[in-house]
């Protein structure tokens, strides 16, 4: 992604004192900036996030980076700095970023429904068709098989006032 003649090609993270690190293009020069996390245990990831993004000296690179993968980067930095294991961490990650059409979003914490929102926007740009597209349709209608039509109390058609 390119801001202002910025182009990030790489992030990460520092454990020790916790950072973020970018390394981006601007002009013909490749530079490196660590962006230091302080209090990254007691607030959330989301708290942090809005922080880097509305920061006058690190919000454009911070604003280049995808969502989800700096949600997933400070969430893994958090558990770090807390004391978990490197691996735990990055397993922890991966069940997270899984999305099951069974789990309930409405019992989790705000982190975690974050980041499955953020990887959720992710995929909705990868499946849209832009309108420009020539297999664009605007009112398109898709019929379902009816032995698949499950039944739900809450859908139904009678009221209970």
């Amino acid at each position: 992604m390119d801001t202002n003649g910025v182009s990030v090609t790489k992030c990460g993270i520092k454990r020790n004192p916790p950072s973020l690190v970018v390394i981006y293009h601007k002009g013909l020069k490749t530079r490196k900036r660590t962006i230091k996390l302080h209090r990254i245990d007691e607030n959330s990831t989301c708290d942090v996030y809005s922080y880097l993004c509305n920061d006058e000296l690190h919000g454009q690179f911070a604003k280049l980076i995808p969502k989800a993968q700096l949600l997933r980067m400070l969430a893994i930095l958090k558990d770090i700095v807390k004391g978990v294991p490197l691996a735990e961490s990055i397993r922890r990650s991966e069940e997270v970023e899984s999305i099951l059409p069974t789990e309930d979003l409405n019992v989790v914490d705000v982190d975690v429904l974050e980041r499955k929102k953020a990887i959720m926007d992710k995929l909705f740009d990868q499946n849209r068709i832009p309108s420009d597209d020539p297999n664009f349709q605007y009112d398109k209608e898709v019929d379902f098989a009816e032995d698949k039509v499950e039944t739900c109390t809450w859908d139904s058609d009678e009221c209970e006032i």
